[in-house]
């Protein structure tokens, strides 16, 4: 097995198994779940249509427009929460420490603000919430938005999901966004950390899958193995070998028998340097970029 299936998480007595997993997918996969800019622009654009299909008037029902729905109560609260928690994450970052990077400690607060998040009821499958006009709705008619009980469970809702969203944009690359200036030179390990919590066994075979055409020749297995070395710390070459046999491929692949990687590096000189540094014009440049792609899409899923 070339990469572990799923990551163990540690079970306490305080959680269930169940919620355990939860908090263990929403951690792997934050970057994508709570990069919300699209969700704003859509959100903000539903708003605009909603307020120009009523004209002005002396007596009009304006309150009706803005909370008339569960689309609108949605909006609202989520467009009123956001940028909230800025405040206190611009003291972190221009306040740090001397010699500790507000980043990292960023980080560790979004680990505990999302495990808060995955215990609430409210936040029941907002892992499917994605860009399209139609999943956001479904979320929102889940919501008690119009329930004064629960009025104080939907604000810490919102307050959460927008400190979990500042946050990730800001570790994300887009502080500049928010007028801050941070130094994301310490980010490069936490992407890379990020991209191999995505990777499995399964994941890898599909992606070799969808861009087999590549694979004309045995000595091709030589760019799977490099683009591995490179972004997943795979640094063995016998054993990297051994271990395609195992991959669950669901069609015929062609082989790669013992010795291939070392010989094809050996009769490619640039392969040796990082995938980023082969010149476009070798025969092995595009196949190395197509599979990452492959990867970063069979991750996503």
């Amino acid at each position: 097995m070339m990469f572990q299936n799923e990551k163990t998480p540690q079970y306490t007595e305080q959680f269930s198994r169940s919620m355990q997993r939860r908090m263990e997918m929403m951690l792997q996969n934050a970057d994508q779940l709570f990069s919300l800019g699209w969700l704003r622009k859509r959100l903000w654009k539903q708003l605009s249509m909603n307020i120009n299909d009523v004209a002005a008037s002396e007596y009009g029902n304006y309150s009706y427009i803005l909370r008339g729905s569960y689309d609108n109560c949605f909006i609202e609260e989520f467009l009123h929460a956001y940028r909230q928690s800025l405040p206190d994450i611009k003291k972190r970052i221009e306040y740090a420490f001397e010699d500790t990077n507000p980043l990292e400690e960023l980080l560790v607060e979004r680990d505990e603000l999302i495990r808060d998040f995955a215990r609430m009821h409210l936040s029941r499958a907002w892992e499917y919430v994605k860009d399209d006009d139609q999943s956001w709705r479904i979320f929102a008619r889940r919501m008690p938005l119009n329930d004064p009980k629960q009025k104080d469970d939907v604000a810490h809702f919102f307050a959460t999901l927008d400190h979990i969203c500042v946050i990730t944009d800001i570790v994300c690359g887009h502080a500049m966004e928010y007028g801050l200036k941070v130094d994301y030179s310490c980010m490069h390990d936490h992407i890379k950390e990020s991209h191999q919590a995505k990777m499995n066994d399964e994941v890898l075979a599909r992606a070799i899958e969808s861009v087999s055409y590549h694979l004309s020749s045995q000595s091709a297995w030589a760019v799977v193995y490099c683009v591995l070395r490179d972004d997943y710390g795979y640094m063995n070459q016998r054993q990297f070998e051994r271990d395609v046999l195992t991959l669950p491929f669901s069609k015929p692949i062609k082989e790669c028998p013992d010795g291939t990687v070392s010989k094809t590096l050996s009769n490619n000189s640039y392969m040796q340097r990082s995938v980023d540094h082969w010149p476009a014009d070798k025969k092995f440049s595009k196949f190395a970029q197509a599979l990452r792609t492959a990867i970063e899409k069979e991750s996503a899923k």
